[in-house]
């Protein structure tokens, strides 16, 4: 369901209480002044919003965003976001305690019209826009999850626009690539994949060992991720990502190729 935007000096503790399943209390800090605390599963998350200032203490880690500008809650998720809008982090806690910090990253580079792949097959004409495309399934487009309720699962196959993303951080590594899927008719959709922890080590060593790469037919299981935000114009744009949770190389596939190829 779409992520909307809201002012986070304004923070709504009862509504992302109900959203993560915990009882809002108040607390103080020495520095960031009044605030609410929420206790997620063995995370705690606390709110500052006054001082702008967003705190996630785990049992291994703690992460704080400062000059936060704004929240949004996603069924059972509430995400904070900072900085530029090229240059965005991610702060997501989940009803089951899970926390989730990273960049919000777009491709650097696109496939160029019409490029060969290893098996002498071309990739389609890429999108003017390659990290804001649309990425329902073709055969679910439209479909939205019920209110307060996850996103339902999805499976992707098809292949890589370009060899993926990889970048290291204390805090887990983060991997990425553009995805293109093709149904009977020769249509094309285009999709930003994200994957990070384990799966984006098992993403990289692929792409050294040339498993997953640029032309690889790929499957994938995961969930959609839209959001709404600022599009530097007075109004808003929606994007979505593709939060893969398994990336598995195809050999073998009746997949049709870009333009029946």
């Amino acid at each position: 369901m779409p992520e909307t935007p809201s002012n986070f000096s304004e923070f709504d503790a009862q509504g992302a209480g109900e959203a993560l399943g915990a009882e809002p209390r108040t607390t103080r800090d020495v520095a960031h002044g009044d605030g609410e605390a929420l206790n997620v599963g063995d995370a705690v998350l606390e709110v500052y919003p006054d001082a702008g200032v967003a705190r996630v203490t785990t049992p291994d880690a703690r992460i704080e965003l400062f000059r936060v500008p704004n929240y949004a809650v996603s069924g059972e998720r509430v995400i904070f976001e900072q900085s530029a809008q090229d240059d965005r982090t991610r702060l997501q806690v989940r009803a089951d305690g899970k926390v989730a910090f990273h960049p919000i990253l777009r491709a650097t580079e696109s496939p160029t019209t019409k490029e060969t792949t290893t098996d002498g097959k071309q990739l389609p004409t890429t999108p003017s826009a390659l990290s804001e495309p649309t990425t329902r399934r073709p055969d679910t487009a439209g479909a939205t999850a019920p209110e307060g309720k996850e996103p339902a699962e999805q499976q992707l196959t098809g292949r890589l626009g370009r060899d993926p993303w990889y970048i290291p951080r204390d805090e887990g590594p983060v991997a990425g690539f553009p995805l293109a899927v093709n149904d009977q008719q020769g249509n094309t959709t285009w999709h930003k994949v994200f994957v990070d922890g384990e799966l984006a080590e098992q993403v990289r060593t692929g792409l050294q060992t040339g498993q997953i790469k640029k032309g690889r037919l790929v499957q994938l299981n995961g969930t959609p991720v839209t959001r709404q935000e600022d599009n530097g114009k007075g109004g808003t744009k929606t994007t979505t990502e593709f939060h893969a949770t398994s990336v598995t190389r195809l050999r073998n596939s009746t997949v049709p190729h870009p333009h029946g190829r």
